[in-house]
């Protein structure tokens, strides 16, 4: 089952829908991978969620993620990092309530 992911790589914020996060890496340099996770973008506030850790490659640190390299098309989005692994803890965490995602 495809589902959002990401991965940084070689300092490259890399998205994508793909079964596994090391798909997300297909013709880089595999031991460049820092971590990863999953991503959830909200279209009604404009934000992109990212959280979790990819069984692959383990989690992202925060800095190593404020420090990756984002596509420009992501600079229209509000950005939000945790290092909880579910999506509704990540809501919890910022008081958001996921009833109506």
């Amino acid at each position: 089952m495809k589902v959002n992911k990401f991965v940084i790589n070689d300092g490259d914020l890399i998205l994508g829908e793909v079964e596994f996060h090391e798909d997300l890496i297909h013709g880089r340099n595999r031991s460049k991978t820092v971590g990863g996770g999953r991503w959830y973008e909200d279209i009604d506030t404009d934000t992109i969620y990212f959280f979790g850790e990819s069984s692959d490659f383990g989690a992202v640190t925060k800095e190593q993620f404020d420090a990756a390299f984002k596509q420009p098309g992501l600079s229209k989005f509000n950005i939000v990092f945790s290092n909880k692994l579910l999506f509704a803890d990540v809501l919890k965490e910022i008081g958001e309530s996921c009833n109506n995602l």
